[in-house]
């Protein structure tokens, strides 16, 4: 028997169980729904049944009071009356539809004898309305008394009583209809239960059985297969094989005998092969990987080197560009001058010479920072106050801002405040500072600095009126080589505010950017005490 055959019998047996399955399902829900019909219906009728006999009761409650409070309440009386008997022809057109639909001889002769009570009560509920009506005729015309004792008699001692006897009789025949619903119910609810569990039972034999055959005809056959493959993956190709049958797996089984054979001679061959291409990968592999090392290790060094010099430009473009402005524009100042004094030229030389020293020493530690990955800068540290530090920083912006409408305000306590720190280092970081906000700040403005010291700490802060910084800029214009835009077009090499940064750090102080729009607000805090010793360059 083919394979194929097998699997149509045991998905046909599949098939027949999901069908049966299916179709108790479709007869259950079926049932079920029924049954939800039924219960509504008893439910609905009940429902029916207790708002006739609340309006009966409102209504007799509504004909007394003609007696008590008058005319009054007659209104009341006649919507209560139309309200009742509306009811009572839903129910009752609702009862002879329900008759003409019915189901079995049972139900319409429930039904049937409930539309009787329903029919009877319409009638009493009628001759009340009238007697109601009556009544209100007579408290309209004075006759209060006879009024009194028709209402005793026709209402309170007759038709009251018996609209109530009839609707208590109806309710009780419906709520027993609702336990015999709930009875029927209860039973096909056993009956589909059992009958559930005898197809799950049949089902789960019938996928059982047909798991069996298809492991006894097609998997265990399939298991000695891969048994087999995995052996033949592993090497060992002397296993005894399958035995062969009549069906495809028979055929595939002998069909694999002579695959691996041949397998097994193809194997022989390339493990030869193998071998000697093994010996001669890892000789060139050797070869290769000592001149990889050498060109990895080489080009480690060019990028070093690369860096180093890159690096070196540009801090030494932007670190020299303002102290040569100064020197120049002190030149050019003493150049203008026809009348200028030996003193005076004696002054602008000192003043170009202090600038040429400390450009030299610029140079010198940009040079020794490009030379070295890692190097250490000497700070010179000693008691400096910050008072003679602005001084100087004044000195440098007169000069920044000589071609700029731009006016500089300072602002400082009068008694001195003294720290431990590099002037010259520490001017250098303030006149860069300064610099960036000279450049931004609008003609007809002021650049304003402002000295304090509270809490242990010094602050200097260094405000424009320039179009400040993004929140962009500000979170990276510390950053070394960024250039941000919306602070003007001067260009640069995006190094100054770093170098400040690295500078004040090692004074033991911090720079941030206090104020981003309108204009720009740098803070410059620093210690009482300072550092005591450079540190190396860290980008």
């Amino acid at each position: 028997m083919k394979i194929r055959n097998k699997l149509l019998v045991s998905h046909g047996a599949l098939a027949v169980c999901v069908a049966v399955i299916c179709a108790f399902m479709l007869v259950a829900l079926e049932t079920t729904d029924r049954n939800r019909r039924r219960m509504a219906d008893s439910y609905e009728s009940l429902r029916q049944l207790n708002e006739l006999s609340s309006d009966s009761n409102r209504m007799a409650e509504q004909i007394s009071e003609l007696l008590s409070i008058g005319l009054s309440n007659r209104r009341e009386v006649t919507e209560v009356s139309r309200t009742l008997l509306a009811r009572l022809e839903g129910v009752r057109d609702r009862l002879r539809e329900d008759i003409a639909t019915a189901a079995s001889d049972r139900a319409r002769q429930r039904d049937a004898e409930m539309l009787e009570w329903i029919e009877v009560i319409l009638d009493r509920t009628e001759r009340l309305a009238d007697i109601g009506a009556r009544m209100a005729d007579l408290v309209a015309d004075g006759r209060i008394e006879e009024a009194r004792r028709i209402y005793v008699v026709q209402v309170e001692d007759g038709l009251d009583d018996e609209i109530s006897d009839l609707l208590r009789s109806a309710t009780a025949a419906d709520e027993a209809r609702v336990l015999d619903a709930i009875d029927r119910w209860d039973r096909q609810t056993e009956l589909l239960r059992a009958l559930a569990i005898s197809t799950v039972v049949l089902g789960t034999g019938l996928a059982v059985g047909a798991a069996l055959v298809m492991d006894r005809l097609v998997s265990r056959p399939i298991e000695a297969l891969a048994r087999a493959v995995d052996d033949l993956g592993q090497g060992r190709v002397t296993r005894p094989r399958p035995a062969p049958g009549g069906d495809e797996l028979g055929r595939l089984a002998t069909r694999f005998d002579q695959m691996a054979r041949a397998i097994a001679r193809q194997q022989s061959d390339l493990r030869a092969a193998r071998d000697s291409l093994m010996v001669q990968v890892a000789e060139r592999t050797a070869s290769l990987s000592q001149r990889t090392s050498q060109l990895e290790a080489a080009n480690a060094r060019l990028t070093r080197l690369n860096d180093t010099r890159t690096q070196f430009f540009a801090d030494v473009s932007h670190e020299l560009r303002t102290p040569l402005t100064a020197i120049r524009g002190q030149a050019e100042v003493a150049l203008r001058q026809p009348q200028a004094t030996v003193a005076d030229l004696r002054q602008t030389l000192s003043q170009i010479t202090r600038r040429s020293g400390q450009m030299g020493r610029l140079v010198d530690d940009l040079l020794f920072l490009a030379r070295s990955e890692a190097g250490a800068i000497a700070f010179a540290f000693r008691d400096t106050m910050m008072q003679e530090v602005l001084a100087e920083v004044m000195m440098d912006a007169a000069l920044l801002t000589r071609q700029r409408d731009v006016t500089i305000s300072v602002t400082q306590p009068s008694e001195p405040i003294v720290l431990r720190a590099d002037p010259d280092r520490l001017r250098q970081a303030i006149v860069i500072v300064l610099d960036n906000a000279i450049s931004h700040a609008p003609d007809g403005t002021a650049v304003t600095l402002e000295l304090d010291e509270a809490g242990g700490l010094i602050r200097l802060a260094v405000s424009d009126r320039g179009p400040g910084f993004t929140e962009e800029e500000a979170s990276r214009v510390f950053e070394r080589f960024y250039r941000g835009h919306s602070r003007g077009a001067r260009g640069g090499a995006g190094l100054g505010l770093p170098i400040a940064r690295w500078l004040l750090e090692q004074h033991g102080g911090a720079i941030a950017i206090a104020r981003t729009e309108p204009g720009a607000r740098v803070e410059i805090t620093l210690p009482w005490g300072g550092a005591q010793g450079g540190a190396a360059w860290t980008s």
